[in-house]
């Protein structure tokens, strides 16, 4: 049994992250070319999927922890998956594809209760171990949407909608596995002398809020860098093609996947937590800093490599470390809040860079964002050490 309601909640990660990064890889080119949005039209798609993460995740943690379970925000995360997956197959207007982005928002919201329901199967000791270990299916599931995607694309002459109708089908059984997923709610019953968090209580927690920004410097990296403008200097100072760009992205999840396994299984109790998260976040202060001092692929490529690993055994670290020390009754809330600044990484990130980049240049923007980072890697090394981490 305890293996078999694990299997559940890893199938139904890998489907949904698998349906919601089927189109990533060509999302953008496809409305610019395809659909005739402007510029500033397709942004705001792109950018309304973090949005409604950061207004969605705080109140999702808090409900949940009210109401008592996480299984009815994760089966209404997973409907959102396939929703917002066929309206993008079925509409070509721009009020409806924003709602279909922005429908995806919602489903990646439900985030905040895969991680806090697969935690209570595990000791309170083992929370690093659990959101590493589901990370892991959360980066195999985005790596191989974003592959099989980008094949099905290529072989149905590109801007085809092929791409959303096979996310229509990976959020279906992600929808159909959420209802197998196993909730033990004795384990969030509310003692009589207890009541949910409050949001200013919450708010008031050193270590929740020094673990939130960390990780809010770590997706401000990684949606500036891989899923921001990288992909951009390959293509303008490298020449690279579509086929190696997405080649880039895709080498770049692998270790990413395989850091969160590797963090999971091994490196968890064995070596000090705010050790691991300043390794982490020099690894991806670096590896930021050298892309504009790459000029060829193979070295661009490498640095993304490392900086995948880098991601993949600080982030999920960060995650557990975000309700390690919070009581079950208040996790959920605690995940929202977590995740929801997180969040202002993933919107302000790519902004960020973007306006350095229109008035200075893309090297410069890599520069400054790599320095953030380093200054960050510092904070984490004393303020998680403080904080007994």
């Amino acid at each position: 049994m305890e293996k078999h309601k694990k299997n559940i909640i890893f199938a139904a990660t890998f489907l949904m992250w698998f349906s919601i990064y089927t189109y990533q890889s060509n999302f953008t080119p496809y409305m610019q070319d395809t659909l005739k949005f402007t510029p500033s039209m397709a942004g705001l798609v792109v950018g309304s999927y973090g949005f409604v993460q950061m207004v969605l995740r705080i109140p999702l943690g808090i409900f949940s922890d009210k109401l008592k379970t996480r299984k009815l925000f994760i089966i209404l995360g997973l409907a959102f998956t396939f929703i917002s997956a066929l309206l993008l197959f079925v509409s070509d207007s721009f009020i409806l594809v924003l709602i279909a982005r922005a429908g995806a928002g919602v489903a990646a919201s439900a985030w905040v209760n895969f991680i806090v329901l697969f935690s209570s199967y595990y000791d309170k000791d083992k929370t690093v171990s659990a959101a590493g270990t589901l990370t892991f299916f959360n980066n195999i599931g985005q790596l191989c949407g974003i592959l099989c995607g980008s094949l099905l694309v290529s072989f149905t002459l590109q801007k085809d909608k092929s791409a959303f109708l096979l996310a229509v089908f990976a959020g279906l059984a992600a929808f159909a596995c959420s209802f197998l997923i196993y909730e033990d709610r004795e384990k969030i019953n509310i003692p009589k002398t207890r009541e949910p968090a409050k949001f200013t209580e919450l708010l008031t927690n050193k270590p929740l809020i020094a673990v939130s920004l960390i990780g809010a410097v770590s997706q401000l990296i990684t949606f500036s860098t891989i899923f921001g403008f990288t992909p951009a200097y390959a293509k303008n100072i490298l020449g690279t093609s579509e086929i190696q760009n997405g080649l880039l992205m895709i080498f770049s999840y692998i270790p990413t996947a395989l850091g969160a396994l590797f963090l999971g299984r091994f490196l968890a109790g064995r070596i000090k937590e705010y050790k691991l998260v300043t390794a982490g976040m020099l690894i991806l202060g670096v590896t930021t800093i050298l892309i504009p001092f790459t000029y060829n692929y193979g070295t661009l490529l490498v640095t993304q490599v490392i900086a995948g690993f880098g991601k993949g055994v600080s982030f999920p670290l960060l995650m557990g470390l975000s309700i390690k020390k919070i009581q079950e009754h208040k996790r959920g809330a605690a995940m929202g809040i977590f995740q929801a600044v997180y969040s202002f990484g993933m919107f302000f990130g790519p902004f960020i860079t973007g306006l350095i980049n229109e008035n200075f240049e893309l090297g410069a923007a890599f520069i400054f964002i790599g320095a953030v980072c380093f200054v960050f890697t510092v904070i984490s090394y004393f303020s998680l050490k403080k904080l007994d981490f």
